[in-house]
């Protein structure tokens, strides 16, 4: 057989070009990227409390893919975490943030605050997001199509159930309003809420009785779900209560064993809300109390708690001396858009009566000076607004009785009687603070709200541990801090797919700078975002990018697990 050269030649160059566009190929394919997004050089937190290791995580479809050292790994998005701490998405615990969920502003509903803080998940934890006209579901449903910033759970409010299935909330329900309110519940739960939630500390919530809550907790229960409270009393009191009151007193520590008991008798976890040691009595007790909480836990009662780390709380800036819910028999409702007017009818009721009455007017002097202990003392309650004389905004009442060489009372009826003064107080000890730190079942949590304003811990708590007490004082370590934000909130509210950082788990990751990272909300100027929070992925999308908020909103509704009602919100 003969061959033609020429012929041998263009085979051959055939042969060459199909051989070059196979390895163009091979090489085309090889440089696709591997995952959506490649985090790479980090010191990273898996979650657990054990030390930094470094890695590289690789996200795809909304979930952690891979985490390991990857040096061939491609994405569409690869992140330089060289020199930056990589954790998983911090969980608040404990929020309001559905005051900006709600809103129609995409920027209230991204609650950007809460990601500069690095928080990828909220619960909304100590009343309801639903009302008879939008059920769990509905809001569900509602949030998820309209976009929210960070993934949300929810819980179903005492007090809202109370309202809706009695007649007068102030008593005590009846065998059909306990009946209906038992199906209230069932009915949230059925919805996905994650459990049972109370705030008995204040007026409207000091009517339910610990028979009545434990009733209510047994509905919880079979759903696997939770009981969290704001305890009945922070201190040495609830904080509605006066000295002159004829009802029992509650302290703290009365407070922490009904909690055992609830746990103990409704058979559930329980969760103690911003757990503190308020006003002079109770400052340093915080032992005691975590004794109570430690024995119960080792009898087997399921019991933690959650705090934040500010000496002032929400009652604390709004200090009244003069209480109108014992000495009236009423409140100011939540929200209400004429709060002002009733607090000025309501002050000038007082007024009036203490003129007419005498034996009235010594009961309130009295209660005034205990409140004034309860609150942290003269030295720590400020002036914050008074428009009859705005030199003493910025002063303490024990700083404003000596210019006007009066004793506290006389002061503090000439601010708040005749000028319906502001006051704020600080009503927590510092070192309070730093024991409740140390625990290793208490989570750190914000308690904040969706609204500016209101406190620096919505914009400032997360960072303030990190800057204040892990990296300036050593209160606590690192690893420890970032299992208290992460996986042990994730396992008080069961969540099974978040808080760590694992192959297959929802891409909540969240990476900050050690050198830069620190709160900047202060009690003058509280809506201050807080620094050095470089990266916030919340399912796989990125939301803060180089320190700035991207305008995404890729949250989602959690549902309670294994929710008999499974819409297709739930991630």
């Amino acid at each position: 057989m003969r061959f033609n050269g020429k012929s041998l030649r263009v085979r051959g160059s055939a042969a060459g070009v199909l051989i070059c566009l196979m390895l163009l190929s091979a090489v085309a394919q090889a440089q696709q990227p591997t995952y959506d997004i490649l985090i790479k050089g980090g010191r990273v937190f898996d979650g657990s409390g054990n030390p930094w290791t470094y890695s590289d995580i690789a996200v795809n479809d909304g979930r952690v893919a891979s985490v390991g050292v990857m040096p061939e790994a491609t994405a569409e998005r690869v992140i330089d975490a060289t020199g930056l701490y990589v954790m998983p998405g911090i969980i608040d615990i404990h929020s309001h943030a559905d005051q900006g969920l709600n809103h129609e502003d995409p920027r209230r509903r991204a609650v950007v605050h809460n990601l500069t803080q690095g928080i990828t998940t909220t619960a909304i934890s100590e009343g309801n997001v639903w009302s008879d006209d939008e059920g769990m579901t509905e809001i569900a449903r509602r949030w998820t199509d309209e976009g929210i910033g960070i993934n949300a759970v929810s819980f179903v409010g005492i007090g809202t159930v109370r309202r809706m299935a009695m007649d007068d909330w102030q008593e005590t329900p009846s065998a059909d309003e306990l009946d209906e309110m038992k199906r209230l519940v069932r009915e949230a739960m059925d919805g996905g809420a994650f459990g049972l939630a109370v705030a008995s500390d204040y007026w409207p919530g000091h009517f339910n009785t610990t028979e009545e809550i434990i009733a209510l907790a047994k509905e919880v229960a079979p759903y696997r779900g939770l009981f969290f409270a704001h305890l009945r009393s922070e201190g040495t009191r609830s904080v509605w209560w006066v000295e002159s009151d004829p009802s029992p007193r509650v302290t703290h520590f009365d407070a922490v064993r009904e909690m055992i008991r609830i746990g103990r008798e409704a058979e559930i976890p329980v969760h103690i809300l911003h757990i503190k040691s308020t006003g002079v009595p109770f400052w340093g007790k915080s032992r005691e109390s975590c004794q109570l909480i430690e024995d119960a836990r080792a009898e087997g009662v399921q019991i933690t708690a959650d705090q934040y780390p500010y000496t002032s709380s929400g009652p604390d800036g709004n200090t009244e001396l003069f209480k109108w819910e014992p000495y009236l028999r009423r409140s100011i409702p939540w929200g209400a858009e004429n709060a002002e007017e009733l607090r000025s009818e309501m002050i000038a009721e007082i007024r009036e009566r203490m003129e007419q009455d005498a034996i009235f007017a010594l009961q309130v002097e009295k209660d005034v000076y205990h409140e004034i202990l309860a609150r942290g003392g003269a030295e720590k309650m400020f002036v914050t607004e008074f428009e009859p004389l705005p030199a003493y905004v910025g002063r303490s009442l024990r700083e404003i009785a000596d210019l006007r060489g009066e004793d506290l009372f006389q002061t503090a009826s000439y601010l708040q009687l005749e000028g319906a003064a502001r006051i704020r107080s600080y009503s927590m000890s510092e070192e309070d603070i730093e024991y409740y730190l140390t625990r290793d079942y208490i989570a750190v949590a914000t308690d904040g709200f969706g609204n500016p304003g209101v406190h620096p811990r919505s914009f400032g708590t997360f960072p303030r541990v990190i800057r204040k007490y892990v990296l300036d004082r050593e209160v606590i370590t690192l690893p420890f801090f970032v299992r208290k934000a992460t996986s042990l909130p994730a396992s008080i509210l069961r969540i099974e797919d978040r808080g760590w950082i694992k192959e297959g788990y929802w891409a909540d990751i969240i990476a900050f700078d050690p050198e830069t990272i620190r709160d900047r909300a202060t009690f003058d100027e509280m809506d201050l975002h807080s620094e050095g929070m470089m990266y916030v992925i919340v399912n796989g999308e990125i939301a803060i990018d180089s320190g700035q908020y991207t305008g995404s909103l890729p949250g989602k509704v959690i549902l309670r697990p294994n929710t008999r009602t499974s819409p297709s919100t739930s991630p």
